[in-house]
């Protein structure tokens, strides 16, 4: 099952608009390799783009616009290097990780919480969110949080549920600043999600206080 909720087909549809921070853009990238049927539903997206810029009217080119392409064209450009997909075994995730966070530095598991663990993804480019792969044990709940931001998560292994449903492996869940919800993992196994979170979690509770800040969550 590759879950899509209202909330996260607008998600694709920015995607689809060019719309998303880097971040977020490459957990909806990462959930695309492994679904299909939103990889159908962003390719028709875009061609109702194309569609609608192929039906807009013409409008007056700004003088010289063709000599100054012309010119950058004959300009050499050096050809944009396509990351190459990294070796993430020192992870030891049990899962194949999805090309667009494969190609990513990825740090090592720190401590988050009783067998709970999180790893940051290099994304210099996007300094205002915080992209990390969680990693929680079967059964275990993440302490009771909002955002002050946007949340975008992406399962890659397990599944987990919290007061708006229930995500499968593959799923992609959207969340705002108005969500406060308590993700537990299902019994049935480990769970690891991509997440990138825009400003700060609004941890629950004094102990999630107490070490967010050591953290930087």
């Amino acid at each position: 099952m590759n879950f899509v909720n209202q909330t996260s087909e607008e998600l694709l549809l920015r995607y689809a608009a060019g719309q998303l921070r880097p971040a977020p853009a490459l957990v909806v990238a990462s959930h695309l390799a492994m679904s299909p049927s939103s990889r159908r539903f962003v390719a028709g997206l875009e061609g109702v783009g194309g569609a609608i810029l192929d039906e807009a009217p013409m409008v007056d080119l700004s003088a010289g616009l063709f000599e100054r392409t012309m010119a950058a064209l004959d300009t050499p450009v050096r050809p944009a290097s396509s990351s190459p997909v990294r070796s993430h075994e020192a992870l030891d995730m049990g899962v194949t990780i999805p090309a667009p966070l494969a190609r990513r530095s990825i740090g090592p598991w720190k401590w988050l919480g009783p067998g709970m663990r999180f790893a940051r993804v290099s994304m210099p480019e996007d300094p205002d969110h915080n992209l990390i792969l969680l990693r929680v044990p079967a059964g275990r709940a993440v302490p009771e949080h909002s955002h002050s931001g946007e949340e975008c998560t992406v399962v890659l292994k397990g599944s987990f549920h919290d007061e708006g449903g229930r995500y499968l492996t593959g799923d992609l869940i959207h969340e705002d600043e108005e969500t406060d919800h308590t993700p537990t993992v299902d019994m049935d196994g480990e769970c690891i999600c991509l997440t990138a979170i825009e400003g700060r979690m609004r941890i629950k509770g004094w102990m999630g206080r107490m070490v967010q800040p050591f953290l930087g969550l």
